[in-house]
């Protein structure tokens, strides 16, 4: 069991808070609300938090009771369809509790690649204006994006022990893959034993198991890959991308296989691709930027002519349920998705990903999560990085021959 110091966190954020004269916060991503409530709460919600006084859960109503159990917060509240126990009814009755209506109230605004954030609404932000016509509301959503950059030793953790399912799983899949097989039965063979080793939840909203075979790996710019019936055959490429969830931390880790003895075409793929994540992995160290990191890879890529086959960025953010996007490592700024001034520093964790495909001939992708350290970086995952061959005797004798 592993021990998070819930108060010292919310005292973290009332103290951000504090700094930049905010009031209170309703905090509506669901990053916001995972990382201050402690619990799962995947329906529109919203998370009160004065910069003094109680934090305030309030979620639909059918979820209420078992978020009061479940999570950290004393405080949890349910809402309803109808009038006066509605959502924005339920936010004002809390926020005139604690006596706040004509302060700054903060809110979470913005945009990201990453489809459930859950930033607030036009219609939300303008009917709470028209609650609270005295109060000053300003977005505040950088407050959590910084203060969930550098992991917690606990959160740490429990990130190894969700790369530690994914990993079984992927072991798993590695003994039964063969030829004749569908996408859908691999991510099947992978989501039981996840499921047995503890996952709670396949937590990403791009199919559960992504899993892709043949043409499918080799989309431009990689794609998202949920498993379909295709049938995975001789000579193919198959990649297969997992997702676990553990005391709310997402296992995520993509490795690769050729069904059978690779042909020199895709040789070619794997040196380019098991070089290049190679590099990405080493470049990320303590006190270089993520823009510094982006460049020394793409000058390495475009040196050994494989810039037509790479995705140009080489990572995304990772830790709790919402936490999956921000910052990427990327060279340009991006508001919600890439942050290229940042820093490293230990105790920073990074989903590094790298993409490589060549349509007609393979596609790789890599999702490893690494996490920063004093003197340089741990990757978490212990499968290798290199893709993986299957023997053609073994593919054989599951079509019987």
């Amino acid at each position: 069991m592993v021990y998070i110091n819930f108060p010292k966190r919310i005292k973290q954020i009332q103290d951000a808070l504090a700094e930049k004269g905010i009031d209170v916060l309703i905090g509506t991503r669901l990053k916001t609300i995972t990382h201050w409530s402690g619990g799962f709460v995947p329906w529109r919600s919203a998370i009160i938090i004065p910069a003094e006084g109680e934090v305030q859960l309030i979620t639909p109503l059918l979820d209420s009771g078992r978020l009061a159990d479940e999570s950290w917060l004393d405080n949890v509240v349910g809402y309803g369809a109808l009038p006066g126990i509605d959502f924005l009814d339920m936010i004002k009755m809390r926020i005139d509790a604690i006596g706040k209506d004509g302060g700054t109230i903060g809110y979470e605004d913005g945009t990201t690649n990453y489809l459930p954030e859950g930033f607030i609404t036009n219609y939300e932000l303008e009917s709470l204006k028209k609650i609270f016509s005295s109060a000053e509301f300003v977005n505040a959503a950088e407050i959590t994006d910084k203060l969930c950059l550098v992991k917690e030793p606990e959160e740490i953790r429990l990130m190894r022990q969700a790369t530690a399912i994914v990993d079984t799983a992927h072991e798993a899949v590695r003994l039964e893959l063969r030829v004749g097989m569908s996408e859908k039965q691999v991510a099947g063979i992978a989501e039981k034993v996840m499921r047995d080793a503890g996952s709670e939840f396949a937590w990403t909203f791009t199919g559960g198991q992504e899993i892709a075979s043949g043409e499918r790996t080799w989309w431009p710019l990689g794609g998202c890959t949920p498993a379909t019936d295709r049938i995975i055959q001789f000579g193919e490429p198959v990649m297969v991308d997992l997702h676990g969830m553990y005391g709310l931390f997402l296992g995520d880790v993509a490795h690769n296989y050729i069904m059978g003895n690779p042909t020199k075409e895709q040789s070619e793929v794997i040196k380019a691709f098991t070089e290049t994540a190679y590099k990405a992995i080493d470049e990320m160290q303590p006190g270089k930027s993520l823009k510094e990191v982006t460049l020394t890879v793409h000058e390495f890529v475009q040196k050994n002519g494989w810039t037509e086959w790479m995705l140009p960025g080489y990572g995304h953010g990772i830790g709790h349920l919402g936490n999956e996007w921000y910052p990427c490592v990327a060279e340009v700024a991006s508001p919600g998705n890439n942050e290229p001034d940042y820093v490293l520093e230990p105790g920073y964790m990074q989903m590094m990903a790298v993409v490589c495909n060549r349509p007609g001939v393979c596609g790789f992708r890599l999702e490893r999560p690494l996490v920063i350290t004093e003197t340089g970086n741990e990757v978490l995952s212990k499968l290798p990085v290199e893709p993986v061959n299957v023997k053609l005797d073994d593919s054989m004798k599951f079509r019987g021959r």
